[in-house]
């Protein structure tokens, strides 16, 4: 502690601690050991008179020695105070949250407080007379909170400008394929946007779905995401799991694609003449088209990720399926 003298008066401490933004400070030549209550009178040191201080509802302060010892030191300062002084003030159990979070507000105010008046901006309500007060946010941004308390003869105001702040929910997007089909093996989901969420819904397990386990129909998805507020988000799609009967034959003995897994490039090869060939990843999308009229014909799967793909052979008579693991 520095600075200051014992002779000092409660003005020119009160003066030195905001011009330093003291919270705690000492009297004293220099403020340091037994010379921070050090006194003269008459010629004479006098070491460990009691000291006191009084701190007052605004926040002011009186500080001094006792002398002599039998003097009522407190009493009148305290008086100074004022009988009946209040000054407002107020904690929160969060500062931020997300939309539609919920505040609990705690008067801390001190004096005889009568009455209270909030104004919160930006929240719901915006204003309330409770003495703790709960709060929804549902608007992003940053928010002020001013409270007024009152004894019935006088009041108090304080404002804290931006002490809430709510963050925004994060825009989520998924966007399926239409239609799979029922015998598609399970193939993991990746249309959710931001990566990293979580996908729900019948047929899907630990981010993978499952035509066969979904069965027949249309299918609703859920994908949710946190981002690192703790705020959610979601997006819903539908895709339709068809049986494909009637349409492409699953199996063909007289068809054959090799090799499989496969990397590079692959041959297909019929017993019948090949008039074209379609490649569709997970979600449907068309990968590769080509035409040919062999019964045998090479396709360069270089610019596949790795994955299962559908390969649709089409015939003069008929669309057969294969599926094939790209490595």
């Amino acid at each position: 502690m520095i600075g200051l003298s014992p002779s000092d008066n409660n003005q020119q401490i009160n003066n030195y601690k905001q011009q330093h933004n003291l919270t705690l400070y000492a009297a004293g030549t220099q403020g340091g050991g037994p010379a921070a209550i050090d006194v003269v009178i008459s010629g004479q040191t006098f070491l460990g008179y009691p000291t006191y201080c009084v701190v007052c509802p605004d926040k002011t302060m009186s500080f001094d020695v006792c002398w002599p010892p039998t003097a009522p030191c407190f009493d009148p300062y305290i008086q100074d105070c004022g009988v009946g002084s209040i000054a407002a003030s107020f904690s929160a159990d969060e500062t931020e949250v997300c939309p539609e979070g919920t505040v609990n507000f705690q008067d801390e105010s001190t004096g005889d407080i009568t009455s209270w008046e909030w104004t919160f901006e930006g929240g719901e309500p915006n204003t309330s007379t409770e003495q703790n007060p709960a709060v929804i946010y549902n608007s992003p941004g940053n928010w002020d909170i001013t409270l007024t308390v009152s004894d019935g003869s006088g009041s108090n105001t304080t404002e804290m400008q931006d002490y809430i702040t709510v963050h925004p929910n994060p825009i989520v997007l998924l966007n399926l394929s239409d239609t799979v089909c029922l015998n598609w093996p399970a193939y993991e989901l990746t249309a959710g946007m931001p990566e990293g969420g979580d996908y729900s819904g019948t047929g899907v397990n630990n981010g993978f779905f499952d035509p066969a386990a979904a069965g027949n129909g249309w299918h609703e998805i859920t994908y949710t995401y946190i981002n690192s507020f703790g705020c959610e988000g979601f997006a819903v799609d539908s895709l339709y799991v068809d049986l494909c009967t009637g349409i492409f034959s699953a199996e063909s003995e007289s068809t054959l694609i090799y090799p499989n897994p496969a990397s590079g490039q692959v041959s297909v090869c019929s017993g019948r003449e090949i008039r074209k060939v379609e490649v569709y990843n997970y979600t449907g999308q068309l990968m590769i088209e080509k035409f040919t009229t062999g019964k045998t014909v090479r396709i360069n799967i270089n610019d596949l990720q790795k994955g299962v793909y559908l390969f649709l052979i089409q015939t003069r008579n008929e669309t057969i399926a294969k599926h094939v693991i790209v490595e």
